[in-house]
């Protein structure tokens, strides 16, 4: 029933809220998807990464550079890009998923540095700091309201796919991995196959939510796989909930609305009131926005 309300309220919101509203629905909707696939990661598989901007930076620029050079339709772009992403992640990971912990997150962001030097210097392919612009979704899609939509359906059924495979034989597999590695190898289970697979997942869905960004902003910069934009999951996710499924959109969406009402009002102090709420979080709330909620359920259901 809270499913069926959930549904109605999404559907039937971008009607009534004001243009600007929509527009802050559809990039929680993005926020959310990047931010899910990167759980799938740290949350589920333990495995930390400070360069997976790199990955909705590929998927990005390959949708971008289908329609603009190639002369693709954009529903074909789209669909191709995260198959790009997933092919840098399978490149970048193999290597990655050798190290462990520190080494591990290291790994991940000198490799995100080497894809926003090339983004940076390549300007015959990429445009450089100019990036690549026009990047418009064909008429039927180019209004707030019909991206709005689209977003959601394509973000729904990839979060329904990445939630099949948190609860499929593999995702159990994987947390086994993140509780103690060694005892998983002792049983049977493939660790760094596990992770390399974990990774290409992971870097596949970024991949798709840096399409879905890239035709919603219009254009593709460097930035998009910077340091900046690879802490941006990493922040959702401890905001939600690490260990949940649902935690990063719980943490999309209270970091969007603060990001709108504070950073736009504030922008000098917004990294600071950032920083600020997440040291709040780690520290009172280590299982975010949705462990909070489950525990005053559950206190809710105790005293009936």
């Amino acid at each position: 029933m809270r499913w069926l309300v959930a549904l109605a309220l999404l559907l039937v919101l971008p009607l009534v809220l004001p243009s600007f509203l929509v527009v802050v629905m559809t990039e929680i909707a993005i926020v959310a998807l990047f931010a899910t696939a990167f759980n799938l990661l740290m949350g589920f598989g333990g495995m930390v990464s400070f360069g997976h901007a790199a990955y909705f930076a590929l998927g990005a620029y390959a949708a971008a550079l289908l329609v603009k050079q190639a002369a693709w339709p954009m529903p074909l772009a789209l669909a191709t890009a995260p198959f790009v992403a997933a092919a840098g992640a399978l490149f970048f990971g193999f290597f990655i998923v050798r190290l462990t912990q520190t080494y591990f997150a290291m790994l991940s962001l000198a490799f995100a540095q080497i894809v926003f030097t090339v983004l940076f210097k390549w300007k015959t392919l990429t445009g450089g700091d100019d990036g690549i612009l026009n990047v418009w979704p064909p008429p039927a899609l180019k209004s707030p309201l019909a991206y709005c939509y689209f977003t959601f359906a394509v973000a729904g059924l990839a979060m329904l796919a990445l939630r099949a495979i948190v609860d499929s034989p593999f995702g159990y597999a994987l947390r086994a991995i993140r509780e103690n590695p060694r005892r998983a190898r002792f049983i049977g289970v493939n660790v760094r196959r596990h992770q390399l697979f974990a990774f290409v997942l992971s870097g596949f869905f970024s991949g798709l939510a840096g399409g879905l960004f890239a035709f919603f902003n219009g254009s593709v910069f460097p930035d998009f796989a910077y340091l900046n934009k690879s802490f941006e999951p990493l922040v959702v996710v401890l905001l939600g909930g690490i260990q949940s499924f649902f935690g990063p959109l719980a943490g999309a969406v209270g970091f969007k609305i603060l990001e709108t009402f504070i950073a736009r009002q504030w922008p000098v102090y917004w990294p600071l009131f950032l920083g600020s709420a997440v040291v709040l979080v780690v520290v009172a709330l280590p299982q975010g926005f949705v462990g909070l909620l489950q525990r005053r359920s559950w206190r809710i259901r105790a005293a009936r």
